[in-house]
């Protein structure tokens, strides 16, 4: 009986022990996000800084819950809501400038992914993974260095 009751108190200790590790990653995975992220694939397909000036980036202000950048066109703006323990994130309603650019064809598949992101994933605090609901890979980006 002494045996099962110091398997079971080490069984929870180790529960204790590695849920209290996983919230800590947790948290430090939302602050992670903060920051400028370039786009470097939408649905696939590589993304070049085109004809247009501008570079695709998504930012992210985790503390203010607001999302920044541009399609490489046009500025775009919105809400973030994410959820580290689900996986999830939003950006609500993404508003944007509406310019004309040489290159409409980057900002209309940023746009389009954007609008359709439900979840992440974040490796090495560098790369980051924009998915939709049913896990399809939308966007990938990468840590920008300032």
């Amino acid at each position: 009986m002494k045996k099962v009751f110091v398997a079971l108190c080490m069984a929870g200790l180790l529960a204790a022990t590695t849920s209290c590790k996983t919230s800590n990653s947790a948290a430090s995975s939302v602050s992670a996000l903060n920051g400028e992220w370039k786009i470097t694939e939408v649905n696939g397909q590589s993304i070049t800084k085109a004809d247009n000036d501008n570079e695709a980036f998504i930012g992210f202000d985790v503390e203010k819950k607001s999302m920044y950048g541009s399609t490489s066109c046009n500025r775009i703006f919105g809400q973030l809501d994410a959820d580290t323990k689900k996986g999830t994130i939003s950006f609500g309603t993404v508003g944007s400038t509406r310019m004309m650019c040489h290159d409409m064809k980057t900002e209309e598949q940023v746009l389009k992914a954007v609008n359709e992101v439900k979840a992440y994933e974040l490796k090495d605090n560098s790369t980051l993974t924009l998915k939709s609901a049913d896990g399809k890979v939308l966007m990938t980006l990468q840590k920008r260095n300032k």
